[in-house]
Formats: C-alpha cells, sequence, structure tokens
C-alpha cells in the first residue's frame, strides 16, 4: 500500500494473530475444530431450553433470544464462504477513513454510497453478499463491490464484506442499537481507538470486556498515530496493551496505524487475508453468537434442582402426623392392651391451620432454595393453599379406621382359668380323686396355679395384640398422610422442577 515506506515511524504491536497461520507448504490455513454439527447441536439444545422453560425464564430475554437465534440461523446459511468484518469506534475515531482506506475507495465521491456514521456500510470483495447483508439489515444503497469498474481488485480479500458501522458512543439511541445488533454476527471486529479517547470507560467497559470470548476473533487499531509525536506512540501502544491486558483481552492483536497518511497498515491487511482463508470463521461466529445467547439465558436456571423427596419432606410428614394426633391414637390402643374392658379410644384430630401453614411454608422454602425468581413463583404457585392441604389430609387421616382390641380371647382364657381353678379346689374339698389331705392340698394348689397363670396368659395376649394393632394403625395413618403430602405437594411441584431440570441441562449440554 502507498506509503508503507515511512511505517518505521509507527511501533509495532507484539506479535500476534487472532487467526491460525497455514501449515508450511500448505495454501489453507490449520482446519478448524469447528463444525455444522457443533453449530446444529446449539441451535437445537437452546430451542429445547427454551420449549422446557418457555413459561419461567425472562420473557424479554426468551424473546430476544428467538430472534436472536433466528438471525444467527439465517447468518449462517447466507453467509457461509463469506467473512464479515466489522470495523466499530467512537465518533472522531477515523474508522470510516479507515474503511475507505481499507477498500481503496473514496466513498465520499459516490452520491448515496458515501460512508456514515449514522448508518452501516458494506464493501465486498469479489463474492457475492446480498443475501448476507439482507440478513445484517445494511441498507442496499450503502452496498459496493471491490470488483467494480472503480477498483482493479485485489483476490487476496476474495470473499472479504467489511462493514462501517456507525459511532457505538452516538447519542442516537438507534445507531448504538445497530452496533449492538451486527457486532454479534461478525467474524471479526477490528475496534478503532483514538488516541485522545483510547481509555474512554464506555468502550472498555460496555464493549471490549464483555467480549472477551470472541478475544480470538478481535483485532484493535490505534489510529491517528500521526497526530502523535514519534517519541510518544510506543509509550500510547504499551498503554492500549495495558488497558486491554486489563480487560482480559491478553492476545488480542493491536496495531498503531494512521489511515490518513497509510501508515502501518500492513499488519491490519495481513490480518484480514488470514480472515477470509479462516473457511470456519462463519461456523465460529455462529457458535460464539449462540454461547452468548446460552450465557445468558443460564442466568435464568439454578445450578441445580432441590431434593424435595428426602430428608426435608420425611420432617414434614412427621409434623403432620403429630399434629393429627396419630401418636397419641397409636398410644391409646397400647394402653387398651393394659385394661380388661373396652376403654374408651382416642380418635385423629384435624392438625391446626395455623401448623399446616407453617410446615408447608417451611417445606416450600427448601424446595425453592437457589432457584431464579420466575422458578421459585412457579413452584409456590404449584402448591396448594395451606387449608386446601390440611383438609386434604384431615380427609385421608379419618378414612383410617381406628380398630379395637380384641378381648374376647383373654375373657375366654381368663374364665376358663378360673373354671378350672374353682374345679380343682372343688375336687380337693371333697377328696376327688384322693381323700389324703396332701393330694387334696396339692391339686388345690395347682388349681390356683393354672388360674393365675392362664390370666397372666390372656391379659399378656391382648397387650401384644394391641401393640400390633396401634403399629399398623399408626403405619397406615402415617402413609396416608406421607400419601397426601406426595399428591399434594410433591407431585405438582415436581413438574416444575422437571421442567427446570430439562431447562438446565439443555443449557449446559
Amino acid at each position: 500500500m502507498n506509503g508503507e515506506s515511512d511505517v518505521e515511524t509507527v511501533p509495532r504491536a507484539s506479535d500476534h494473530s487472532v487467526f491460525p497461520a497455514a501449515e508450511p507448504g500448505s495454501d489453507a490455513p490449520n482446519p478448524a475444530h469447528t463444525t455444522m454439527r457443533d453449530v446444529q447441536d446449539r441451535l437445537q439444545g437452546l430451542r429445547r431450553a427454551m420449549e422446557a422453560g418457555s413459561e419461567y425464564l425472562d420473557p424479554f430475554a426468551t424473546a430476544r433470544a428467538k430472534d436472536e437465534l433466528r438471525r444467527a440461523e439465517s447468518r449462517l446459511t447466507a453467509g457461509m464462504g463469506l467473512t464479515v468484518v466489522s470495523l466499530v469506534g467512537g465518533t472522531g475515531s477515523g474508522k470510516s477513513e479507515l474503511f475507505n482506506t481499507i477498500a481503496e475507495l473514496q466513498f465520499s465521491q459516490v452520491g448515496d454510497l458515501r460512508p456514515t456514521t449514522t448508518q452501516a456500510s458494506a464493501c465486498v470483495w469479489n463474492a457475492d453478499a446480498t443475501e448476507v447483508l439482507d440478513v445484517l439489515g445494511v441498507d442496499p444503497r450503502r452496498r459496493i463491490r471491490h470488483d467494480s469498474i472503480l477498483t482493479a481488485g485485489d483476490n487476496e480479500l476474495d470473499s472479504l464484506v467489511l462493514l462501517d458501522l456507525p459511532d457505538h458512543d452516538s447519542v442516537a439511541f438507534e445507531h448504538s442499537a445497530i452496533v449492538d445488533r451486527l457486532l454479534p454476527n461478525s467474524d471479526v471486529v477490528i475496534w478503532v481507538l483514538d488516541p485522545q479517547k483510547y481509555a474512554d470507560h464506555l468502550i472498555h467497559d460496555s464493549y471490549l470486556a464483555r467480549m472477551r470470548e470472541r478475544k480470538d476473533h478481535m483485532i484493535v487499531v490505534l489510529n491517528q498515530i500521526d497526530l502523535v509525536p514519534e517519541s510518544g506512540r510506543q509509550l500510547l501502544l504499551d498503554d492500549v496493551r495495558r488497558l486491554l491486558d486489563e480487560d482480559g483481552l491478553d492476545g488480542v492483536p493491536a496495531y498503531a496505524v494512521s489511515a490518513k497518511l497509510r501508515l502501518g497498515l500492513d499488519d491490519v491487511r495481513a490480518q484480514l487475508k488470514l480472515a477470509v482463508a479462516d473457511t470456519a470463521s462463519g461456523l465460529s461466529t455462529a457458535v460464539a453468537e449462540l454461547d452468548a445467547i446460552r450465557v445468558r439465558l443460564l442466568t435464568g436456571v439454578g445450578a441445580c434442582e432441590p431434593d424435595i423427596d428426602g430428608s426435608g419432606l420425611q420432617a414434614a410428614t412427621n409434623e403432620i402426623v403429630n399434629a393429627s394426633g396419630i401418636p397419641a391414637v397409636a398410644e391409646s390402643l397400647r394402653q387398651a392392651g393394659q385394661i380388661f374392658g373396652r376403654p374408651a379410644l382416642a380418635k385423629p384430630e384435624q392438625a391446626a391451620a395455623s401448623m399446616v401453614a407453617a410446615t408447608r411454608d417451611s417445606w416450600l422454602a427448601h424446595a425453592r432454595v437457589d432457584l431464579p425468581p420466575l422458578w421459585r413463583e412457579a413452584v409456590s404457585n404449584a402448591a396448594p393453599e395451606p387449608e386446601k392441604l390440611r383438609r386434604a389430609i384431615s380427609t385421608k387421616v379419618r378414612a383410617v379406621p381406628v380398630p379395637s382390641v380384641p378381648v374376647l380371647s383373654r375373657v375366654v382364657v381368663s374364665v376358663l382359668g378360673i373354671l378350672l381353678g374353682l374345679a380343682a379346689i372343688v375336687c380337693a374339698v371333697v377328696g376327688i380323686p384322693s381323700a389324703v389331705l396332701g393330694v387334696r392340698f396339692a391339686l388345690a394348689v395347682i388349681g390356683v396355679a393354672v388360674a393365675v397363670g392362664l390370666w397372666v396368659l390372656a391379659r399378656r395376649q391382648k397387650a401384644s395384640r394391641a401393640g400390633r394393632v396401634a403399629e399398623e394403625y399408626e403405619e397406615a395413618a402415617r402413609s396416608a398422610v406421607a400419601q397426601t403430602m406426595s399428591e399434594q405437594l410433591v407431585e405438582p411441584v415436581a413438574k416444575i422442577l422437571d421442567q427446570h431440570r430439562r431447562t438446565r441441562e439443555a443449557l449446559t449440554a
């Protein structure tokens, strides 16, 4: 290019490249690791995530993601074989002049094709980029072909689509909106800084630092270096390098140039040649944009789902069981085994409304832990109101019959013992079967012992039976409470958490 004989006055950046160099003896760059399958997998994963979590992801974020997915897919389909490079800079950075210099055209002399900072302009090198420029929304009146009669052509940059974007710091919102829309769909971004505003927080905080995941496809150009004394140029470029490192953009090449005097542009042009040779740049751009969409959607899901079937549910069930008087009923059944007649048994009670509400809220707090707001709200809405839960539990518990403790066997055995004892005593008195006093006394003692033994046996049988009945009732009543808790709380909440799991897995696969 003209003026390159003066390039020694321009400080050189360290030897960095944002694209792989070709292997020795090869006419092509190293093969890219990104494949169309990678892109399709990411597209499908994002669609699955938005379908699974459509109700509970932020509606604005979802709408934005859907729009960006459509654009990314359209950009990928339309732009295969093309390399889109965007020049981005602030007001007065000279990016439009740099655009003209790289394109080797003076758009200002071509009427409506005059570059402007209010809309994007495009220059295309020996390729049909109509479809991709339509997708990118570049006005047809602001497009020019480098292989037109106005230029001699340059096959080294064939398939390059160079965009001049509006000023990112424009006071007009629509200008920055164009920048925000086109940056994600650019294969390479060239940030054009000027010596006076290169440290501006707006470009560093709002753009450069936030695009660190795209640093492998980024170039920084310090333009208008001719306005800086030669003695201070290297210091200025070193400071730019320091700021880039602080932004997490270590390794991003930074060049000092003068678009006006055409100084220091060989390095920039070399990077563009490598970009054009990188046939997978479109795929890499698509993957980067899809990953950016994924990261934004991930803010709408938690890291994992809480365990709603574990100890938390067990504790809540125990509290309801105790509040319903189930242990008291079981204890009254056990006590009935110690009484000869038919005692009054305790009945289950309806748990207090405040207690059910507190137990429900405590369980829900565990079920919502670490979930984003919309998912927490969905979990809360899925659970029934405390009074509905209270009535459902009471109905289930009361449907479990309270058994009675059988007393007939104890009565029969006890009466039999008494009769045998009395019979032995009578026989002893009348001398049956022997009139010997010792035998008669022994018979009487045996009769009494048999009566006492059968009475003790009958009591133990009743107590044992009462214990079994109490255990069976308590188990059945507890099971009824657990079933109700599962039906009323766990199942509806589990559906929400399953949607959350499918959304999270689709975004993290």
